[in-house]
């Protein structure tokens, strides 16, 4: 059975832009910091489709065959 929405309380309303601003500008005056986080990069190239290099290419696996009994 699907949950019915819940309204929003009061506090939840209560926030806006300059309410949020104020909270962090009081935290930064207590000399907290905030660490902003973002994409960090990962590759040295940017992601492109896969293209392999022929001369990184490994030989095939011989396919062995069994002998006959």
């Amino acid at each position: 059975m699907p949950r019915k929405p819940t309204k929003p309380s009061a506090d939840a309303q209560s926030l806006t832009h300059k309410t949020i601003a104020a909270d962090i500008s009081e935290f930064r005056k207590r000399g907290g910091r905030i660490e902003v986080l973002g994409n960090t990069p990962l590759r040295s190239q940017s992601p492109t489709a896969f293209r392999s290099k022929p001369e990184e290419r490994k030989p095939p696996t011989p396919v062995r065959r069994r002998a006959a009994r």
